[in-house]
């Protein structure tokens, strides 16, 4: 029983841990993306780079997609271990 537990439970984390990693990767490309287009010119000026509006943008793009992402890699795992199970 203890290694069929720790068999799940790896699996969970490996799909938890694989969702954030795409959560983050998804928030860094749209924070770069804004930046880059600098909608009204927000982002970038003259002086310089407006840090806290890029790091808004990550943290407004990373906070939902996390828990979705995580939450979905962790059941796509599980589901994918009971699979293995028959």
């Amino acid at each position: 029983m203890g290694a069929t537990m720790n068999r799940w439970g790896r699996a969970m984390m490996l799909g938890a841990s694989v969702g954030i990693l795409l959560a983050c990767g998804l928030a860094l490309l749209m924070a770069l993306w804004d930046w880059w287009e600098n909608p009204g010119g927000i982002f970038r000026s003259d002086r310089g780079t407006q840090w806290h509006f890029v790091w808004d943008t990550f943290i407004s793009w990373f906070a939902p997609t996390t828990l979705s992402f995580g939450l979905t890699g962790a059941g796509v795992m599980m589901a994918r271990q009971w699979w293995r199970q028959y």
